[in-house]
């Protein structure tokens, strides 16, 4: 009967199909883990850039001395919401630490299977070699064995037909005994007929013999062979099987390289966009130290504003905008962005009519 295989690739690419799954499972929950953990110290900054928005919309002047309450609050904002996107940065750099010591693991894990696997393949050519060899020996025995099987027939028959014509000649020798007295050069040949006939009998017995040897040690050679050829089959098989095994491993070790790729590419931009942001407010900071004084233009929201945008753009990139509106992110930065409007606006009448008092 003959098999069908049809499902191998089937089987095959239904155990692919899984892998890839997992592996996009494992970087979304990795992926919303991380994500949680950013958007605390993010909702965090976003309230304090909203807080000094609406501190510089609630001022009636646009210059804010030092030593005032108010001055004093939105330096005390500034540099809280410098402090919450400087640990959302160290979040993300220790995830990105995380990544790369796994990407390093996995890496030496890939080259150690592909090893695996190169010296399995080559033990497997030894065996197969090994397997050939053996049944080359087994044809030959059993070859051997039917040669000295149709040799021990014709020793057996030649040996029957001896001894049957021994039988024969017995007989007419008993029947002459009534002659004993026929003068002694007439009993000669009949003796040496005998000897001679009796020779001819011991070599064919001899034949069998040695026919039946022959066969036992081909018989023995042949199970020797056979347990060989079983034992041999078996390690070629479970070498073939550790080779599919090693094969699988090094596929999901590439899968998950290559998740782990992506992920550390958002992880990566997220803390390049959280470095920016600390950047621009470590300048608002600078301003106030430097001129020893607030005032709407010099507090530039807009700039922190973008980043802080680009920077829930990467962490919508990282998890989807649904984390983004559970968490109220979405919310505070609608509200960021009208403050923002009102303020340009507030500025905008400021240098326009700056011989009046609108600020």
């Amino acid at each position: 009967m003959q098999l069908s295989f049809w499902w191998i690739p089937l089987t095959c690419s239904l155990c692919l199909c899984c892998m890839i799954i997992s592996s996009v499972e494992t970087q979304h929950r990795e992926l919303s883990t991380l994500a949680l953990r950013e958007t605390g110290p993010l909702l965090k900054g976003l309230h304090s850039l909203n807080t000094v928005s609406e501190m510089l919309l609630s001022i009636n002047s646009d210059i804010v001395l030092p030593g005032c309450q108010t001055f004093d609050d939105i330096r005390q904002e500034i540099e809280e919401m410098k402090q919450h996107l400087e640990e959302s940065e160290q979040i993300a750099v220790r995830e990105l630490q995380h990544l790369d010591e796994e990407t390093e693991s996995l890496t030496a894990e890939q080259s150690h299977l592909e090893n695996q696997k190169k010296r399995r393949e080559g033990e497997l050519e030894d065996l197969k070699l090994q397997l050939d060899s053996h049944r080359s020996s087994l044809k030959t025995y059993n070859e051997a064995l039917r040669t000295e099987q149709s040799n021990l027939r014709s020793a057996e028959a030649t040996l029957s037909d001896m001894k049957k014509k021994q039988k024969e000649a017995e007989t007419l020798r008993n029947v002459g005994i009534g002659f004993m007295f026929i003068p002694v050069i007439g009993l000669i040949p009949g003796v040496v007929m005998t000897i001679a006939g009796q020779i001819d009998l011991d070599s064919a017995s001899d034949r069998v013999d040695r026919a039946r040897s022959e066969i036992w040690r081909c018989e023995s050679q042949i199970t020797s062979y056979s347990n060989q050829v079983s034992r041999y089959e078996g390690f070629v098989s479970q070498a073939q099987n550790d080779i599919q095994v090693a094969n699988r491993r090094i596929h999901e070790t590439q899968l998950k390289l290559q998740t782990l790729s992506v992920t550390r590419a958002s992880v990566a931009d997220f803390q390049s966009k959280s470095r920016r942001a600390v950047h621009q407010l470590g300048l608002l900071c600078g301003v106030g130290s430097v001129a020893e004084l607030q005032t709407r233009r010099l507090i530039l929201l807009e700039p922190v504003m973008n980043v802080m945008e680009e920077m829930m753009e990467a962490l919508g990139r990282i998890t989807g905008d649904d984390l983004l509106y559970s968490a109220g992110i979405k919310g505070i930065m609608w509200e960021i962005r009208k403050n923002q409007r009102m303020l340009s606006d507030r500025i905008t009448q400021c240098t326009d009519n700056s011989h009046k008092d609108y600020c």
